[in-house]
């Protein structure tokens, strides 16, 4: 992710900045890359967070991390809601992309007020929701690797990717909330 990522933060505009017109304003190649690089801070940090050991061993490590993420959160999914509005594939990929950004947001904030009031467990799941979203990032360049490797269009599948990756993601975490639960009520 970090090596697909590092021909944003180029000078020259390059893949589908090449594209659109506005990527050469100061003002979008700023928030596109505020989000580019916000959001490799929280994929590389999201794991971590979920590590029990790390958590109980070295707890307030794992509360600067919950602040750091955060703030990623925040500033990405801020510059995601701008940059969604200019997304190349019309109105169905920023429509995708400002929702994901919506619910990326909101997942976090949601997360956060529960730790906040000392609710750990629900805590827990909002944050499993929220990287669900963060890692939407992967899964949507995963998904965007079967037009370089088969003869199947481009913008068709970037249209797709601005909604399968980030619902798919959340449909997996809520089968495992699911899963996790009836294992519990079986148990």
């Amino acid at each position: 992710m970090l090596i697909m990522s590092f021909h944003y933060l180029q000078v020259d505009s390059t893949g589908i900045l090449k594209r659109k017109e506005v990527a050469y304003q100061l003002w979008y190649l700023f928030t596109f890359r505020i989000h580019i690089i916000s959001g490799l801070i929280a994929i590389s940090i999201g794991p971590f967070q979920f590590l029990e050991k790390l958590r109980m061993k070295y707890a307030l490590l794992h509360k600067v991390m919950g602040y750091v993420y955060t703030l990623s959160v925040m500033l990405s999914g801020y510059a995601g809601l701008v940059i969604a509005q200019f997304a190349m594939g019309g109105w169905i990929t920023s429509v995708g992309f400002t929702l994901l950004s919506i619910l990326w947001l909101s997942t976090t904030i949601i997360a956060v007020r529960h730790i906040v009031l000392g609710a750990i467990s629900k805590h827990k799941k909002w944050m499993f929701y929220s990287y669900a979203l963060t890692f939407a990032a992967i899964t949507q360049r995963t998904l965007l690797l079967v037009p370089l490797l088969t003869t199947i269009p481009f913008m068709p599948i970037y249209q797709l990717s601005a909604w399968l990756p980030w619902i798919f993601n959340l449909f997996m975490v809520n089968l495992l909330f699911k899963r996790t639960h009836d294992n519990i009520l079986q148990s």
